[in-house]
């Protein structure tokens, strides 16, 4: 990887990280929008009752935070639960809209479950939603079956029940059955004070009895999106780690140049860059991706022939026996990769055709980077590089 692709990699790693930081909702995670939506109600609780403009639209926002949570997929059973019930209570008791009121109890019903230990009084509050719907039938039916659910004595189940059947019965001139049921809610509304179970006590039940789910699917999309940025660091690293240590060897190289030359290579500078060309040309024909490409003499049909895998174990292997002289080639010019790569293929003496094959470019492109190469070079550094012949 090249050095200048660096801030590309470092952008794309910035992008990674804030799809993992981020979600498709928008900025808040369902636990948010939970604490802000109860804010909310909060507020709206405590305002002025005769200010009913300012409670309704505080009640509003919440009922906005509510709704976000219940069609969210990340959201877990507790959250969406908690929601449901909540968007209910608000539907009954401030908007008196029984009709929305039950179905959100309905879709928090289907959460709960029927082996939750919340199910009969959350039927006993569907029997109420239905009996000021006017639905009294359906009323009756879930009053008597939230009274049948096997539970432990609960005086909220008992009240609002017979509450129902007692308005049921004497609309229907059922006196006898009327009094029954009114006998029963009189003597637990008169052996203390009662209220329905509030939205705080069904809160406290849902935390300790629904598991809490998470959705699959946005778990893999989280590993993978991580496993990418894990790699995407890996690459980044690496690269730097490579170009520190390319970057020390010139260092270290640098008392070899005359910094005070002008440009021009002294008798000894000249000497060592012959010498280092000369052994690098040795390591490599004696390399094994040389001699796996031609025995004693490279074709230009038999360059143009290798595929890209060779191509690239090419460039690997000549940067390694050439690392005397890349060292020398790169403190005496600024020599981008592709242009230090030419400037070998030239010493070796290959045409235009088969530098460009190796180069994966075309011809005319190799001409326009020798015409570089000759500004860039020194003029005796120059002659080195095209008079050397293999």
């Amino acid at each position: 990887m090249k050095f200048y692709k660096l801030p590309l990699l470092a952008l794309c790693l910035v992008v990674l990280c804030a799809c993992m930081g981020s979600n498709k909702y928008g900025r808040h995670t369902p636990e948010e929008e939970q604490r802000m939506a109860h804010d909310f109600l909060a507020q709206a609780n405590k305002t002025n009752v005769d200010d009913n403009k300012e409670r309704m639209q505080l009640f509003n926002k919440a009922i906005f935070h509510f709704a976000n949570i219940v069609v969210r997929n990340d959201a877990n059973d507790t959250l969406r639960a908690d929601a449901l019930f909540t968007l209910r209570w608000i539907s009954a008791y401030v908007t008196h809209d029984y009709e929305q009121a039950l179905q959100y109890l309905n879709q928090y019903l289907e959460i709960v479950g029927p082996e939750h230990e919340s199910y009969p009084t959350c039927l006993a509050y569907k029997a109420d939603d239905l009996w000021h719907f006017g639905a009294h039938d359906s009323a009756m039916h879930y009053a008597r079956m939230a009274l049948e659910a096997p539970h432990t004595t609960n005086d909220q189940i008992e009240y609002i029940c017979h509450h129902i059947l007692w308005n049921i019965y004497d609309t229907r001139n059922m006196p006898d059955s009327a009094q029954k049921h009114k006998d029963k809610h009189m003597k637990i509304r008169e052996s203390r004070v009662f209220e329905p179970m509030t939205m705080e006590q069904l809160k406290s039940s849902l935390k300790n009895n629904i598991i809490t789910q998470e959705d699959a699917d946005d778990r893999i999309t989280i590993y993978i999106i991580t496993g990418l940025a894990v790699i995407g660091c890996i690459v980044f690293a690496l690269t730097i780690r490579r170009r520190i240590k390319d970057n020390t060897l010139n260092e270290t190289r640098q008392h070899d140049v005359d910094a005070n030359s002008s440009g021009r290579l002294n008798t000894g500078q000249t000497e060592a860059l012959c010498n280092a060309l000369a052994e690098g040309r040795r390591a490599f024909e004696l390399s094994s991706v040389y001699t796996d490409i031609c025995s004693t003499k490279v074709s230009e049909r038999e360059w143009l022939a290798i595929d890209n895998e060779q191509i690239r174990q090419v460039e690997n292997v000549m940067q390694d026996s050439f690392k005397e002289a890349c060292i020398l080639l790169l403190n005496s010019a600024e020599l981008n990769d592709q242009e230090l790569l030419c400037s070998l293929y030239m010493y070796l003496g290959y045409p235009n055709t088969v530098i460009a094959h190796l180069g994966h470019t075309t011809a005319a492109t190799i001409r326009k980077r020798r015409e570089r190469l000759r500004k860039k070079l020194d003029a005796d550094l120059y002659n080195v590089i095209i008079n050397e012949k293999r």
